[in-house]
C-alpha cells in the first residue's frame, strides 16, 4: 500500500499553566469482511496520471482492518485555542490530492501546489465557506486560501481528473486526529473532562462514543466500523 504522507499543523495550544493535559489514543477497524478497493483508470495525461488501474484513497482498509484516514474530534471541548504559525500544505502529485484528508485551523492559509506540471482545476463544495472553483495550469504551482467562516468538512475535487478528490477540515479547535494506514490516532495535551469522541468516515459514516481523560495519563478510545446492512 502506498504510504500514507504525514503532515504537521503548527498551533499553540492554550491550558493552565503547569498542566498538560492527558492522551487520548486508539485505533478504528472494520468489522466485517474487508471490503473491496475503490479502483479507477486514469483518462487523461497518463503520462504524469500513469496507466491502468488504479487504486482511490476513498476507502483505505488494511489487511489488519485498520481503516485509514478517518477523522477524529472532540465534539464538546471548552478549552484550548490555536494559533497557526505555518501554512498547511495540500498538493497535487501523479493526478492525486495528497494527503487525502488535510486539518488545517480555521483563519489560516492553505497552498495548494501542484507538482504534476499539467492543467488541474481545484472545486471545493461547501456550506458554511465560500467555495472556490480555481484553474491550476503547470505554471501556478502555488494556490493560497484561506478558510475565515467556520468549522466545516469541506469535499475537493479536479475538474480536469474527474477521480481526484480529498478532504479538507475546518478545525474548531485543536482536537483533531486523522487515522493512519494502520487506522492508529493520537490527540495529545488535551484537557481533563469528559467528552464526546467523534469517528467520520466518507464511507462509513460517522460514530460518537464518550471518553473521559485524566491529567498525564492516556486514554484508550478504539471502535469498529460495522458494514450496513444489505438492503
Amino acid at each position: 500500500m502506498r504510504k500514507m504522507i504525514l503532515m504537521l499543523t503548527f498551533f499553540v495550544l492554550w491550558m493552565p499553566q503547569g498542566a498538560m493535559g492527558g492522551t487520548i489514543t486508539g485505533r478504528i477497524l472494520f468489522d466485517g469482511d474487508i471490503p473491496a478497493p475503490i479502483h479507477y483508470t486514469p483518462s487523461r495525461d497518463t503520462q504524469v496520471c500513469g496507466k491502468g488501474d488504479h487504486v482511490s484513497d476513498e476507502m483505505v482498509v488494511g489487511a489488519d482492518k485498520g481503516i485509514g484516514y478517518a477523522v477524529v474530534s472532540l465534539k464538546n471541548v471548552d478549552g484550548g485555542r490555536m494559533n497557526a504559525q505555518a501554512s498547511v500544505i495540500l498538493d497535487q502529485q501523479g493526478c492525486r490530492f495528497q494527503p487525502h484528508v488535510v486539518l488545517i485551523p480555521r483563519g489560516a492559509t492553505l497552498e495548494i501546489l501542484n507538482n504534476d506540471k499539467i492543467l488541474h482545476n481545484v472545486r471545493t463544495t461547501s456550506k458554511k465557506n465560500p467555495p472556490f472553483n480555481k484553474a491550476q495550469p503547470k505554471f501556478l504551482k502555488k494556490i493560497k486560501h484561506t478558510f475565515k467562516a467556520a468549522p466545516e468538512k469541506i469535499k475537493v475535487q479536479c475538474d480536469a481528473h474527474s477521480w481526484m478528490s480529498a478532504w479538507i477540515v475546518v478545525q474548531e479547535h485543536p482536537f483533531y486526529a486523522v487515522t493512519d494506514e494502520q487506522g492508529l490516532f493520537t490527540m495529545d495535551h488535551v484537557p481533563p473532562g469528559t467528552y464526546t469522541l467523534k469517528y467520520r468516515h466518507e464511507r462509513f459514516g460517522e460514530q460518537t462514543q464518550e471518553v473521559e481523560v485524566r491529567e498525564a495519563e492516556t486514554t484508550p478510545a478504539d471502535l469498529s466500523f460495522i458494514p450496513p446492512a444489505s438492503p
